[in-house]
C-alpha cells in the first residue's frame, strides 16, 4: 500500500492483530476484519466490523465499516469519523486515537448528535444512492410558505450531463419540449425522526394525501431509466423540519428488470439566499451602495463582477465598446456574449453571479464637466478602470469638487506595474500627488518597447499585452480597495503600486509599495 509513514502503518497493523483483527486474503493488508468494539454493540446486531486503508494513509484516515449499521453520520455502514478536509484525521495513525474517536462517535450516535454535528447529509443513509446524477433546487423558496402536509408539483430539466435542475411548475413555465422535462412532487412533513433509508420508510413518513399522490404518480410510469421522463412521477423531494431549518432528500425513480428502483441524489440549494451567504460578511453593508464603474474591459469587467458578488446593490456600467473574441483571454465574459456591448455582457455575468445586484448600462462617460458631474451624482463610489489618462484625470477633478469618493486603477509597462489610487475625504487629491515627494512617480513608458503593446486589425492604438494574471490581480486590488472604502474600514493606504515584474529601482523587486511610505511590504 502507498503510505506516507510505513513505520506507523506497521505498528498500526500489529495493534490490529493484538485486538483480534486479521487481514482479508487478497487485499494486501488494505482490508481488515475483526470484532465489533463494545461501544458499537447497542447500535447494530452485527458482531464484526472491517477497517479499510487507502493510498495516502494516514493523510487519509482508515475507514471503519459496520454492515447493517444505520445512523446519522454513517453511509452504507461507513462511519464518518473525520471530514476529508479535517487535519485532525492524521491522529488516526495511532490505533488508540482511532478507537477513542470511534467511541466518541458511538456515544453521540446513542444520545443524539449535537446541532453542530448535523451536516445535511441525510441522502447518505439511503440504501441506494446515485453516482451519476445530482440535483439543484430552490430549497428555501420551496419551504418558505410550506407547512406540515404541503404537497405540490415540481419540474426538472437536465443541466449539463448530470444535474437535475428542479423548479416549481409555475416558475418552469410552458415546456419547450415535453419529453425533456421530468415530473416530480414536493412533500413537507414535521420532524420525521431518523431520515428514511428506503422507499417504504419514505411512504411511511407521508400524510395520507401525499402518499396517495405518490402511489398514483408511480402507477402512471412507463419503464424508464433514471432521469428519463416516464409519463408518471420521476422524482420526489421529501423535506422535514430539523432543528431551526429543514432537511430534505431528492429521490429519483427508475425501472430495472421490471422492478421500481429508488435512488437518493446528492442535492444542493440554488436559491438566492443560499448564494448570497457566499457573498461574504460585507454583503449586508454593501446592499444599499451604488457604485459607478467606468470601463467594462478586462480590468473593469472583473471589478464589476467582484463588487456585485460581494453584495453591492446597484452598479452603473459605462463603456462604448463591444466584446470581441480577442477580448476573451482576459475578460470576465464567456464566448457566447461576443458581439454584445461590453456593458451588456458584463451585466449578464453579474446576473448569473449576483442576482441581487441591479445593473444600469450607459455609454462611455463624457469629459465635459457638467455632464460628468451629472453622471456621478448620487453614487457612493466611482471606480475608474478605463486606463485613459484624460478621463481618469477628469474623474479625479470632478470627484474632488463634488466630494464623491473615487478609486482608480490601471496597468502599466505591459502589466509589470499596476497602480491603485483612492481619493476620499482626508486623502491627498490625486492631481496633487505628482508634486508630493511622499508619492512615487511611475517610470516613463517606452512607446517602442515590447511592453508598450501591439497593433491589431481595427485598433487605432496599441493593445497592452499584460498577462491575465496581472489583470486579475489588479482587478482584485481595485475591488479590495473599493470594499474597504464602502464598508467604512479604510484600512488600506490611499495609493499602492504593485510590482508584478521587477523593473529598475525603486521597482526592482516584486511586491506592493504602499504609499505614502518609503518601503515595500513584499506581498503580491
Amino acid at each position: 500500500m502507498d503510505t506516507y509513514d510505513i513505520g506507523a502503518f506497521e505498528r498500526f497493523c500489529a495493534g490490529l492483530v493484538n485486538e483480534g483483527f486479521s487481514p482479508v486474503p487478497g487485499t494486501e493488508q488494505r482490508e481488515w476484519s475483526g470484532p465489533l468494539p463494545p461501544s458499537l454493540r447497542s447500535l447494530t446486531p452485527t458482531t464484526r466490523m472491517k477497517i479499510y486503508f487507502y493510498d495516502g494513509w494516514p493523510l487519509q484516515h482508515a475507514r471503519v465499516v459496520v454492515e447493517g449499521l444505520h445512523s446519522e453520520h454513517s453511509a452504507a455502514g461507513t462511519i464518518c469519523l473525520w471530514a476529508d478536509d479535517d487535519p485532525a484525521q492524521v491522529a488516526g495513525r495511532d490505533l488508540k486515537a482511532l478507537w477513542d474517536r470511534l467511541d466518541e462517535w458511538a456515544a453521540l450516535a446513542q444520545k443524539g448528535f449535537r446541532v453542530e454535528d448535523r451536516a445535511l447529509d441525510s441522502y447518505l443513509v439511503f440504501e441506494r444512492r446515485s453516482t451519476s446524477y445530482r440535483a439543484e433546487l430552490p430549497f428555501a423558496d420551496l419551504t418558505q410558505h410550506s407547512s406540515d402536509g404541503t404537497l405540490f408539483g415540481l419540474i426538472a430539466t437536465i443541466a449539463g450531463t448530470s444535474t437535475l435542475m428542479i423548479e416549481t411548475q409555475e416558475r418552469a413555465g410552458p415546456p419547450k419540449q415535453e419529453t425533456s422535462r421530468l415530473n416530480g412532487a414536493f412533500c413537507l412533513r414535521r420532524n420525521i425522526g431518523t431520515p428514511p433509508r428506503n422507499l417504504g420508510e419514505v411512504l411511511d413518513a407521508l400524510t395520507r394525501r401525499q402518499r396517495l399522490h405518490l402511489d398514483r404518480g408511480l402507477a402512471r410510469r412507463s419503464p424508464a431509466r433514471l432521469a428519463e421522463p416516464s409519463g408518471g412521477l420521476d422524482f420526489v423531494v421529501l423535506a422535514w423540519s430539523r432543528h431551526d431549518t429543514y432537511d430534505a432528500m431528492v429521490l429519483a425513480f427508475e425501472d430495472e428488470d421490471g422492478t421500481l428502483r429508488t435512488s437518493a441524489l446528492p442535492a444542493t440549494s440554488n436559491d438566492t439566499g443560499t448564494r448570497r451567504r457566499r457573498a461574504g460578511p460585507d454583503a449586508d453593508l454593501l446592499d444599499c451602495k451604488k457604485v459607478l464603474v467606468a470601463g467594462a474591459g478586462s480590468v473593469g469587467g472583473h471589478v464589476a463582477v467582484a463588487l456585485a458578488s460581494a453584495g453591492v446593490g446597484r452598479i452603473s456600467l459605462h463603456d462604448n465598446d463591444h466584446l470581441t473574441s480577442g477580448n476573451l483571454v482576459r475578460h470576465v465574459c464567456p464566448k457566447y456574449l461576443v458581439g454584445f456591448p461590453k456593458t451588456a455582457a458584463v451585466s449578464f455575468v453579474i446576473g448569473d453571479h449576483a442576482p441581487w445586484t441591479r445593473t444600469v448600462l450607459h455609454d462611455v462617460l463624457p469629459h465635459g464637466q457638467a455632464e460628468l458631474t451629472e453622471q456621478i451624482d448620487g453614487v457612493d463610489l466611482v471606480v475608474d478602470c478605463t486606463g485613459l489618462f484624460s478621463l481618469s484625470a477628469a474623474l479625479a477633478e470632478i470627484c474632488r469638487r463634488t466630494g464623491v469618493p473615487l478609486v482608480t486603477g490601471a496597468l502599466y509597462h505591459g502589466g509589470a506595474l499596476a497602480r491603485v489610487q483612492r481619493q476620499a475625504e482626508g486623502d491627498t487629491p490625486i492631481a496633487a500627488r505628482p508634486a508630493d515627494p511622499a508619492y512615487l512617480d511611475l517610470p516613463t513608458e517606452d512607446p517602442v518597447a515590447p511592453s508598450a503593446g501591439f497593433l491589431e486589425l481595427g485598433c487605432t492604438a496599441p493593445v497592452h499585452n499584460a498577462s491575465p494574471v496581472a489583470v486579475l490581480h489588479t482587478a482584485a486590488e481595485i475591488s479590495r480597495t473599493a470594499v474597504d472604502l464602502l464598508t467604512g474600514r479604510r484600512q488600506l493606504p490611499d495609493e499602492r503600486i504593485i510590482v508584478h515584474q521587477a523593473l529598475k529601482p525603486p521597482f526592482d523587486r516584486a511586491g506592493t509599495y504602499d504609499g505614502p511610505r518609503p518601503e515595500m511590504d513584499g506581498t503580491t
